[in-house]
């Protein structure tokens, strides 16, 4: 290694040795993240030494613009991740929106089975259970239809067995 590059890494090291626990706490205060904040002030660190940033006349100069530097990495990282955020959010609502919209279009497949189904009942059966799917008892049910309980208790019972019996058919 020539003393070239040694004298080089020497003022490297003592530089970051002077600044780095000052720019730490800068992007600390701004981000509030240990590990954020050490790697910005890494990220300051090199760019600065890699662009040899010279003609300060005064280390408070120097230190200003180490400051800003800090400052504007700490809150572009804040401003990324927003933006990430907002994205992450956006995606998710665009899957559930998706997901929302593939649950329709199922519910109204399935809906419209069993209106199929409901459809090749004899007239009475179907009777029954479009009045039972509204949400009416078996005593409504056998006073619209002028017929007994045990009637509509035994039609509905056929008429959902036939039911089951047409969805458990493997061409569905």
């Amino acid at each position: 290694m020539s003393t070239e590059t040694s004298k080089h890494e020497s003022e490297l090291g003592d530089f970051i040795q002077k600044h780095f626990a000052s720019l730490c706490a800068i992007a600390f205060k701004i981000i509030g993240d240990k590990d954020t904040a050490q790697d910005i002030a890494q990220e300051v660190i090199i760019k600065f030494w890699e662009s040899q940033k010279t003609g300060y006349e005064s280390p408070e100069s120097l230190k200003d613009y180490l400051f800003i530097m800090a400052k504007n990495k700490s809150l572009n990282y804040l401003r990324s991740q927003v933006r990430e955020r907002k994205r992450q959010e956006k995606a998710f609502l665009e899957n559930e929106h998706e997901e929302s919209a593939w649950d329709k279009i199922i519910e109204q497949e399935t809906n419209q089975l069993l209106l199929d189904a409901i459809a090749i009942l004899p007239p009475q059966s179907k009777r029954i259970v479009e009045l039972s799917y509204e949400g009416k008892s078996l005593k409504e049910i056998a006073e619209l239809l002028e017929i007994s309980i045990n009637t509509v208790k035994v039609l509905k019972s056929r008429a959902l067995q036939k039911l089951r019996d047409f969805f458990a058919r493997p061409d569905l």
